[in-house]
């Protein structure tokens, strides 16, 4: 359940308010879900007078999620962090060393007393690019519709750009860097094509009121807006166009490039070729035998997450989706004790929050999405790279349908590669627990082998 709270990152200044040096310090404590629990650490920094508030989930290996508010009022407590729809009410009792209350994320509450700790931990990075860059960076706001516009990066190297890339995040809200346990791969990209030469434009996704309500069609519209937006930029004049997808990313790249003749290449990392049904089943028994879970609970949980994907991708509509998921689940847990419920994640509350994701409009509308439509249309390069330690996306079946259905092009590229996981870090096993665990955000062997690859196709982009 740990992987329900803090999955996705987007990006808020730190709150400053007044400093009040009692309240300063490092704050810990748990969530409790059924058996799991969750590590949640408040830290409060006074900087020159001016109380500097940041979140950690250590268990996820995440440290200094901006908080977007935070108030005291006497011995009241008040911690808002939006970009997790996040909120936690407290009081400071009278010893000052521990603040009670509750923790509410999707409307959904747990109690949460934090208490005063003097350990944190911290998890090194170190492929993350620091200043000074030997490159222009610029941050461009796209108008993309009344609501919100489009926020990202555009990185500039110092001669004439050989070609323009667009970064498109994977599965969920992502920022520009597609931060992840600490993380920042894109930022990571981003910094190494551009040093060889090459304009590279990284985004965030809307922000969440708006997120929720997207499909991958919208995310599909958002790319084409800034191909149409780049192409008017004077540095990027006559540049040839390309994209760069990892995971869902990689299927809004074919939806894009069928679309768009003046996108003149593709990478896929991690892509899917193959329907989200196929993903989804590769995925729950892969992760099941990584982690090593007896045989009769990988088939109890392949059965269970098999019926609930096939009852939403099967559905009319999600109406007749969710009354079919409640008959289901209603008949499925009927003579389960609370503690079976419980060791089987089925609680109301998890059932809640499972109902929630699966029946969000992008979760439904990408079952109904086949890659092989869009894989037809696209006739532009392609290099498409998958990790053999991917838990997440089959690398052979997905490459295979890949060759299958994209046009021939010579320059075409699909390769496996050797001992990387789904985020394309040198690893062990591949299963997501390790993700933050690994110090290495992506592997150098990829990233030289899509410089090369870009560097050797160039002059076919011109044409």
């Amino acid at each position: 359940m740990k992987r329900l709270f803090f999955l996705l990152l987007c990006l808020f200044g730190y709150h400053f308010i007044s400093a009040q040096s009692d309240i300063t310090g490092i704050w810990q404590g748990y969530l409790h879900i059924a058996k799991d629990s969750l590590a949640v650490v408040l830290v409060i920094d006074n900087k020159q007078d001016t109380l500097q508030v940041v979140m950690d989930s250590p268990d996820q290996f995440m440290t200094d999620i901006p908080v977007s508010k935070f108030s005291m009022m006497n011995d009241s407590v008040f911690v808002e962090v939006s970009s997790y729809n996040s909120i936690f009410n407290g009081k400071i009792l009278p010893d000052l060393n521990q603040i009670k209350g509750t923790f509410m994320q999707n409307k959904v509450k747990f109690p949460l007393t934090l208490s005063r700790t003097n350990e944190r931990k911290l998890f090194p990075r170190p492929q993350t690019p620091e200043p000074p860059f030997p490159y222009q960076t610029v941050d461009l706001k796209i108008d993309y519709s009344t609501d919100f516009p489009i926020t990202g990066t555009l990185t500039l190297p110092q001669e004439k750009p050989l070609a323009t890339v667009i970064l498109i995040t994977g599965s969920g809200r992502q920022d520009r860097d597609e931060t992840i346990f600490n993380h920042k791969p894109f930022f990571v990209i981003a910094d190494y094509l551009t040093k060889k030469g090459y304009a590279v434009f990284r985004y965030d996704d809307a922000p969440m009121q708006f997120f929720v309500k997207m499909t991958s069609h919208d995310f599909s519209d958002q790319v084409l807006t800034i191909c149409d937006s780049l192409s008017s930029v004077p540095e990027l004049s006559g540049v040839p166009m390309g994209l760069i997808g990892h995971s869902e990313g990689g299927l809004i790249a074919w939806m894009c490039a069928a679309q768009n003749p003046h996108i003149r290449f593709v990478i896929s990392l991690a892509g899917m070729g193959v329907p989200l049904l196929d993903v989804l089943q590769y995925q729950s028994e892969a992760i099941s035998r990584a982690k090593q879970l007896p045989e009769a609970q990988i088939q109890s949980n392949n059965y269970l997450n098999n019926r609930i994907y096939t009852i939403v991708q099967n559905s009319k509509n999600k109406d007749v989706a969710a009354k079919k998921l409640n008959d289901f689940i209603l008949e499925y847990t009927r003579d389960m004790t609370a503690e079976q419920r419980a060791e089987a994640h089925l609680t109301p509350t998890e059932i809640l929050m499972m109902n929630k994701q699966v029946l969000s409009p992008w979760f439904y509308q990408l079952f109904k999405i086949n890659p092989a439509t869009y894989m037809r249309k696209v006739s532009c390069p392609v290099l498409a790279l998958n990790g053999d330690k991917d838990l997440q996306v089959e690398a052979l079946p997905n490459l295979a349908n890949m060759k299958k259905y994209l046009k021939k092009n010579d320059l075409h590229h699909f390769e496996v590669i050797l001992g990387v996981n789904h985020l394309f870090q040198e690893c062990e096993v591949g299963i997501p627990d390790e993700y933050g665990k690994i110090e290495q955000t992506f592997s150098p062997q990829v990233l030289k082998l899509m410089g090369e690859w870009l560097d050797s196709s160039l002059e076919s982009f011109k044409k």
